[in-house]
């Protein structure tokens, strides 16, 4: 099985709260960095994962998740 990937970069406090929860229940996962001063996150690639831009996205085979992650983990 493909490991989940978290779309973000790691050092982002958002992105770093996915991280661990996957680490808590030992899933496999693959950190897809991207370059905010760059504005990766607002490229047409990543706005079909999260139509709002924003950091982290979480795609695991063709379910995706964005914005109520960060809901999810406060």
């Amino acid at each position: 099985m493909a490991p989940v990937k978290v779309f973000g970069p790691a050092k982002s406090r958002n992105v770093a709260r996915v991280l661990v929860c996957l680490e808590e229940v030992g899933a496999e996962y693959e950190v897809v960095d991207m370059d905010l001063k760059a504005l990766e996150h607002k490229s047409p690639e990543h706005l079909t994962r999260n139509p709002f831009g924003q950091t982290p996205a979480f795609q695991d085979g063709d379910l995706i998740l964005f914005g109520m992650i960060n809901l999810l983990l406060s």
